[in-house]
């Protein structure tokens, strides 16, 4: 069997990272490279179960957006099948999705509680707060559910659900899928929420779940709007993107323009230019963590999945 490559690559996610602190950015890219193996070094391993924890807060987000999902899969497996009205084909109940992903939920909790996810991390949820014991009061994790559920309900009660889902599953893009596009030799990562092909261009979808920060996650748009252009041949400059805040039903329409496109592109070739540079400090492809320094702000420590291996 051929063996992985930790090639260079770039997302918004990563960027992130990158910027909240180089020692986290090191673990979660090198430091848990391999820990998947049955034979890994026990820090690797160690790292790699600490890399794919969630904490509550991002453990709603991820929950609300496979929740989505699968509504949305269900609408356009069933207008692959018998060629029915949409309004036929799947009857939609907000009360039963509310509860499916009440159960959800509440399965996964109690696997994280087990400590079920430190044997298949990648499949069984964990949560950070479990691997820490973090003492947190029962009406709090009740408060994340609840959270969660009025979210789902609320988009289950907009009107971009309602348009999406009249829509012709024809028209949709892959959604949920993680693909890459090339960037100037470098492979960026995109997974649509959803997306979908309109008169004149195309239309994608980024759900929220936190607060409104427009600014901040229009970047993400704008490389949707990129890997649409690269990976089904419509031009960026017609992809509109639409940020949905699902707590609030909030929509901000982010317009790939040339200037934002290439603002974008901007930001992601310096982005990547910083990555390089402190791979080339720290001596190549497995750089030293000390290429890569802890952050000086204790503050973003304590919510860090790393903290037990960086010692604080």
């Amino acid at each position: 069997m051929a063996t992985l490559e930790n090639r260079l690559t770039w997302s918004k996610s990563r960027a992130e990272v990158f910027s909240w602190c180089l020692r986290k950015y090191w673990w979660t890219y090198y430091g848990a490279w391999g820990g998947w193996a049955y034979d890994a070094p026990k820090e690797k391993r160690d790292a790699y179960v600490l890399k794919n924890l969630h904490s509550r807060w991002t453990w709603v987000g991820d929950t609300v957006h496979r929740a989505i999902q699968r509504v949305f899969e269900r609408i356009r497996d069933a207008a692959r099948g018998a060629g029915l009205a949409l309004d036929d084909t799947v009857p939609l109940d907000p009360d039963e999705e509310a509860e499916r992903l009440t159960r959800t939920m509440r399965a996964q909790f109690r696997a994280s509680r087990e400590g079920r996810y430190r044997a298949d991390p990648k499949r069984v949820l964990g949560l950070v707060e479990h691997e820490y014991g973090v003492a947190v009061p029962d009406v709090e994790w009740r408060d994340m559910n609840k959270r969660a559920v009025d979210a789902l309900r609320g988009f289950l009660a907009s009107h971009t659900f309602a348009t999406l889902a009249a829509s012709d599953p024809a028209t949709w893009l892959p959604f949920e899928t993680l693909d890459s596009f090339d960037f100037e030799g470098t492979p960026v990562w995109a997974a649509l929420d959803f997306g979908r092909r309109v008169d004149g261009g195309a239309e994608v979808y980024d759900w929220k779940t936190g607060e409104e920060r427009v600014e901040a996650n229009s970047l993400q748009l704008l490389v949707y709007a990129l890997f649409v252009e690269q990976k089904h041949g419509i031009p960026a400059t017609t992809v509109t993107g639409r940020l949905v805040y699902v707590n609030t039903g909030a929509v901000h329409v982010v317009e790939p323009t040339p200037s934002a496109l290439d603002d974008a592109r901007t930001a992601m070739r310096a982005s990547l230019a910083e990555m390089k540079e402190r791979m080339r400090m720290g001596g190549g492809s497995d750089p030293s963590p000390l290429a890569f320094p802890m952050t000086d702000d204790l503050t973003r420590c304590a919510s860090c999945s790393f903290r037990r291996l960086c010692g604080r």
